[in-house]
Parts: structure tokens; sequence; C-alpha cells
């Protein structure tokens, strides 16, 4: 293991549906996003890299462990991480690393912190079950369009995008951003010859819907061209997971008009250049105290948002604008300049962040990871699959997505297979899997899908998980409720002026209003 003052300290800068194809890395003109263009250059860029669920809570849940949603298993967004399963942060934690949080993580269940040494606010969304929602109630679309469905709500956010004077994300953002730069400049002033490198994850809500940006940023796309999505091919039918999609989320109600597409993608563009300017004042923070080239970077985002592209909106579909993210690295021992076409997904950031830190991913044998390490990639196999699994709302059967080389294998259970060719049909319009050319492709990507895999076995387990945590919601919601959600502590009484008076300018504790012996760790 590296010695303490050689390791690099690790900034994990993540937002909330954010679609790698509305970023200038990816290929979009018309979103303003320089800063993350000046990172992909003095960094990696990997070019088709994929969440593995695209929902929050499971997304991010496989982000965190390694592992397969359906394998943890965390398979919507009231489903609870099991607190003995290792994560990234469990591993950093320790091998000395310190292990901060800003922001949303979405951890469903008492334990909020799951490895993280210190959770600077709170997340921005419920830690408990009352989000449990179970297919056999939801039924099959058509629905009754008066009938109240949790997530119908979601599609009158369409015509309703535009700019607002402030918000409830904002809010919540500026809070994450404020602690994180406090934090940073805590650690940086606490280096010393043998400091302990940190790990620091600042977790954005935005771009997540609504698309309600600020005003200034609204503003910025003033007089910019935005295209509409391309309209579908004359006799295209959705798929029976669009359809479902479109029933839960109400786009089928709602039917957005083409001016108010523009709106969204403008107000979604406009979030994302929002993201932008705070990636680029994280790193100036760094570089004001002479730490950001000891520090990787790297910016994810948990999945993508569909934003008109099919005819959907926000997220819960397989295809490419929902579960392709941005993912690049840049900072000591990152390849400079370099674009990686292999396709990669989120479990491979527990391998490679250890492996950028140094550490043994699985010294005991416990971790179970399903990722592997992006650097270095000598003898990596180029055509390693990809899976995505969803089981959440919005869907009734268990699906699962691979995608190998230039095929993407769609499995939606007891329903028609999907196969794209993403290099000829990037959009995703034409399935082959009834065509001649594309038999082989598929029977090869359905062993993919189905190795060590059982649908009909998940849909038993799922649907009975479905049912229990709503039992449970219910009676955690009868009689005194004890909140799940995490509460950040700031103790006032030991900052800035304080008793004893020879501590108080040490300005190179990080604790420098903590007096307590061994408070500091430095």
């Amino acid at each position: 293991m590296s010695s303490e003052n050689d390791r690099p300290n690790i900034l994990l800068v993540m937002c909330d549906q954010l679609s790698a194809l509305a970023t200038s890395p990816y290929g979009n003109h018309e979103v303003l996003t320089p800063n993350l263009q000046r990172l992909s250059a003095r960094g990696t860029t990997f070019e088709n890299a994929y969440c593995n669920a695209p929902l929050c809570a499971p997304s991010r849940a496989s982000m965190m462990t390694g592992r397969l949603p359906d394998d943890i298993p965390v398979n919507d967004n009231a489903e609870e991480l099991p607190a003995t399963i290792p994560t990234f942060a469990h591993h950093l934690r320790r091998a000395g690393y310190r292990t901060v949080l800003s922001g949303k993580m979405h951890f469903v269940g008492p334990d909020q912190l799951h490895g993280f040494e210190e959770r600077l606010t709170t997340d921005i969304y419920p830690a408990d079950l009352q989000w449990a929602q179970d297919w056999e109630t939801l039924g099959v679309p058509p629905r009754d369009p008066e009938e109240e469905i949790f997530g119908r709500y979601m599609a009158h956010m369409v015509p309703e995008a535009g700019p607002v004077p402030w918000s409830t994300q904002l809010d919540y953002d500026e809070e994450v951003h404020f602690r994180a730069l406090e934090r940073i400049r805590q650690l940086s002033r606490s280096r010393t010859a043998d400091a302990a490198p940190w790990f620091l994850c600042v977790s954005y809500t935005q771009p997540h819907d609504p698309y309600a940006p600020a005003q200034e940023y609204w503003d910025r796309y003033e007089g910019v061209e935005i295209t509409l999505p391309t309209p579908a091919p004359e006799g295209y039918r959705l798929t029976a997971w669009d359809t479902w999609v479109n029933a839960y989320h109400g786009i089928d109600v709602v039917r957005p008009s083409d001016e108010q597409v523009l709106a969204a993608r403008r107000g979604y563009y406009a979030m994302t250049s929002y993201i932008d300017d705070k990636l680029a004042e994280l790193q100036r923070e760094l570089e004001r105290f002479g730490v950001l080239d000891d520090t990787v970077v790297v910016f994810i985002s948990d999945h993508g948002d569909q934003i008109g592209e099919h005819g959907m909106f926000f997220k819960r579909t397989f295809r490419e604008w929902s579960t392709r993210i941005p993912m690049i690295f840049a900072g000591p021992g990152i390849p400079e300049g370099e674009r990686r076409s292999a396709p990669v997904s989120l479990i491979d950031l527990f391998p490679t962040i250890l492996g950028v830190a140094g550490v043994d991913g699985d010294p005991a044998g416990l971790t179970g990871i399903q990722g592997c390490d992006l650097f270095p990639d000598e003898g990596r196999e180029e055509s390693r699959p990809v899976i995505i699994d969803y089981n959440g709302e919005g869907t009734i059967a268990p699906t699962r997505t691979v995608v190998q080389g230039r095929y993407k294998y769609v499995y939606v259970h007891q329903q028609d297979e999907l196969l794209y060719d993403l290099a000829a049909d990037p959009e995703e319009w034409v399935n082959l899997a009834g065509s001649p050319d594309g038999i082989a492709t598929t029977e090869r990507l359905r062993g993919v899908c189905m190795d060590g895999w059982d649908p009909g076995e998940a849909e038993q387990r799922i649907l009975a998980s479905q049912k229990r945590r709503a039992f449970v919601n219910e009676a955690l919601s009868t009689g005194l409720y004890d909140s799940w959600n995490y509460q950040p502590f700031f103790d006032a009484a030991r900052m800035y002026v304080r008793r004893p008076i020879t501590r108080v300018w040490d300005r190179g504790s990080i604790n420098q209003w903590n007096t307590a012996e061994g408070a500091d760790r430095t």
C-alpha cells in the first residue's frame, strides 16, 4: 500500500439525471458546458458509459457497491441498501482516507452513511419506505386518466418548464456546494506531510426535473438554437416498456406540444450549465490551495433524461438518453486527452476509484463486486458486456438490458425481445430481434442476459419485496413516526473564536473549532 502522502485526493462530482448526450464532450453542440469540455481535455473520457439502472436509488446503490441492482437487491426508490454490504467508501475509510459526502445519495434505510465518515448535508429525498409501490396494484396500461398514480403528475412539469426566481432544488444545491467548498478549504488548510488523503463526493440534484432553472441560466440560452427530437418514422410502434413508462409519467395524457418540448430542453440545458459552473468552482478552490495537481477529479451522473427523445421524458427506460451517462476522470496518473469507446458502467467506478487510491478492493474476499478497474486497460476485454437492470416503478415486470460492442439487447419479461444496432441506428428505431440479420446476435446476447439471472424468480422476489415494504411503511406511518432522514450536526459552540485562546488561530487544523484531545486527524 502507498504511503499517506503519495496517494491522491479524490473529488467525485456527481449530478442527477444528466444524460451524456446533453453535454459538449459527448457531441452536443447546443448545450453550454465549457468546464466539462476542459475536464475532458485534461483527462480520460469514457464515450459509452452507462448507468446500471435508470433510476436514482438503484443506480447509486449499484455504483457504491460495485454490484448490479438486482444482485444487492435495490430495485426501486424505496428499497433499503443493507448496511452490511461493503461500499467503496468503507474500503477507502479502512485504508486511511477521510470519506466525506456533501449532497444527495438517495440511500434508503436507517444507515445514511454507508462508509462515509462525514455527511455534510441531509438528502433531498426521503430515506424511508413511503415511495414503495407494487406492480400488481399499478396494473397494465391504458389507465383511467383520472386515476391517482404516483408519478403521473410528472408530465405536467413539461408544459410548466421555464425560469424561476428560486426553487427547492436551488436551495439544496447551493447548500451542497457551500458545504463542499467549506470542507475543501478545511481539508486543504490542514495539509501536512503525513496528512490523510481524502475522498469527497459532491452530489447535486440538478438537472433533475422539474425543468426550472434560475433566470440567469435560462438567459444564457437566449438566441441559442435548440433542436427538437427526431420524429418517429412512419409506422413505428412503441415497445411495451415505452408504453408502460409513458403511462406512469402521464405523457400519454399531457402530450406536450413542440413549443413545450423546446422549453423543457432549454430548461434542462440551463440546469446543466449550472452544474458545469459548480464543477469549475470546486476545481478553482482546489487550485487556490495548491492541491488540484494532487487530486483526481471524477465527473459522473446517476442516469440520464429522455427530454423528449422517442416522445418520452425523465428516465426509467432502456433508451440511450436515459441510460448513457458522462464519465470523465482527470488528475494525477490519469491519461490526458484520451477517449475510450468500449462500453463501461457505474459498477466499474468501485474498483477504479480503489485502483486510483492504491487500495486493495477485496482484502477479505467479501465484496463480490462485478465491475472492473478501468485504469490501466491493457488486456481488458473491449467487448465486455454492460448490464442494465430495471425493476422499479413505471415497469410492471422484470427487465434487463445488455450492451456489448455496437449492439443493445433488451429483455422484458413475457414481452417481445428487442435488439438495436447502435452504430447503424443510434436513435433505436429499428428492432432487429425478429430479422434474419439479428437472430445470431439476439441468441448470443440473450445468453449473456440470462447468465445467473432467472426473470421468473426475480418477478416473484420483487413482488414479495414490494408488498412487504408497503406493509412496513404503513405500519411505521401509524403512531409516532421516527424519521430515517439524515440530520447533519454542526457544533457552533466550538466554531470560530472560542476557548482556549491558544488553539483559536491554528488555521492548519481542519477541526480548529474542536479543542477536544485527539480531535485533529492530521
